[in-house]
């Protein structure tokens, strides 16, 4: 039986002022919360320990 291959997600970008997170392809020019024009780090899961889940549950911003 052939295993069915592993998708990777799309990509999840989380913004370095507010920490929402996006996703989408790449990353947004402002963020839609806090409408501010700010970095966007990459915190898709590309991990087989995390599940390809979409958004690496370690890296999800404080709350």
């Amino acid at each position: 039986m052939a295993e069915t291959p592993i998708t990777p997600p799309e990509n999840t970008w989380k913004c370095s002022n507010c920490g929402n997170t996006v996703v989408q392809a790449a990353p947004p020019q402002t963020c839609p919360v806090c409408r501010q024009k700010c970095e966007f780090l990459n915190v898709t899961c590309y991990q087989p320990d995390c599940g390809f889940t979409g958004m690496d549950n370690r890296l999800k911003p404080a709350k």
